[in-house]
């Protein structure tokens, strides 16, 4: 005959709720660790443009490339 095996329990469901959710956070510190020690390249400035057409002379300069554009307010 087969033995049946009787359902967790509470305490068991609990207990591996605790231990995934230790395993997650655990998990999510090493990837944050890993990817807070990677470093952009050297050649990445911050310009700071006064005008449009400086705008438009570097957005047309990079053709080609991908580029990020900040629009920030002083308000």
């Amino acid at each position: 005959m087969s033995e049946m095996k009787a359902p967790p329990t509470k305490a068991m469901q609990n207990r591996r709720w605790k231990w995934l959710v230790i395993a997650t956070v655990i998990a999510a510190a090493i990837i944050a660790g890993v990817i807070g020690s990677l470093k952009p390249d050297s050649n990445v400035t911050l310009t700071n443009l006064n005008n449009i057409e400086e705008l438009r002379a570097r957005f047309n300069q990079d053709k080609g490339t991908p580029r990020l554009l900040l629009l920030l307010s002083p308000t």
